[in-house]
């Protein structure tokens, strides 16, 4: 079950339109290991966990932060986007689904969620389905991997630009990325230590 809240957890607005910095942006939201890669990666963990505990509740958790992580980032694109020439946003819209439905209004959240997520050519939702490997220590591995690569592509695009906006959002998602891989590199030693201590005891 998802609730969603109309006003964001960042209501930052970019000091200027830059449709080359959106651009930028854009690039990290899609893809197997971009913001909605990831999301849709953490949401098939969790559906797949059938067993209810700890574990299940802390993805559903991480996915359920990673999709408001995307909320932000795309509402940030179009406000980068709203006073650039027109042709620039048509053609931002024209190539990016997630762009055109926060432009036309659309609860993005609330898409995501259930299932009308950007329909490139490698579509996150089957990227996600194919990276959970019913291994828990290892898909928390894959967790950890997924927000380092996440983490390096923020920083890149936090060194790109000086607005001060930009930067704050940008530095949230760095700081909630780096949190992110610390307790999923930790949950994954800690299922490798009980498995091997299981082992030792038969």
């Amino acid at each position: 079950m998802f609730n969603h809240r109309q006003d964001l957890q960042f209501t930052t607005v970019p000091e200027h339109a830059d449709a080359l910095f959106a651009r930028r942006l854009e690039d990290v939201l899609g893809g197997q290991y971009d913001e909605i890669g990831v999301a849709m990666h953490y949401m098939f963990q969790s559906w797949d966990m059938h067993v209810q505990g700890k574990y299940r509740d802390l993805v559903f958790g991480l996915g359920s932060e990673q999709v408001a992580n995307v909320e932000m980032l795309a509402t940030m694109i179009a406000q980068l986007l709203e006073h650039a020439p027109a042709s620039v946003l048509d053609t931002a819209v024209r190539l990016d689904p997630t762009v055109a439905a926060v432009i036309a209004g659309t609860d993005l959240q609330q898409a995501i969620a259930t299932g009308a997520g950007p329909q490139a050519a490698d579509n996150p939702w089957k990227v996600a389905s194919s990276t959970v490997s019913r291994n828990l220590a290892a898909d928390f591995q894959t967790n950890a991997a997924a927000e380092l690569n996440r983490r390096m592509q923020l920083s890149r695009l936090y060194r790109m630009t000086d607005d001060a906006n930009i930067r704050y959002l940008l530095s949230f998602l760095l700081a909630r990325a780096a949190a992110n891989e610390r307790l999923c590199r930790s949950v994954s030693a800690e299922l490798k230590e009980g498995a091997s201590a299981q082992a030792i005891e038969s």
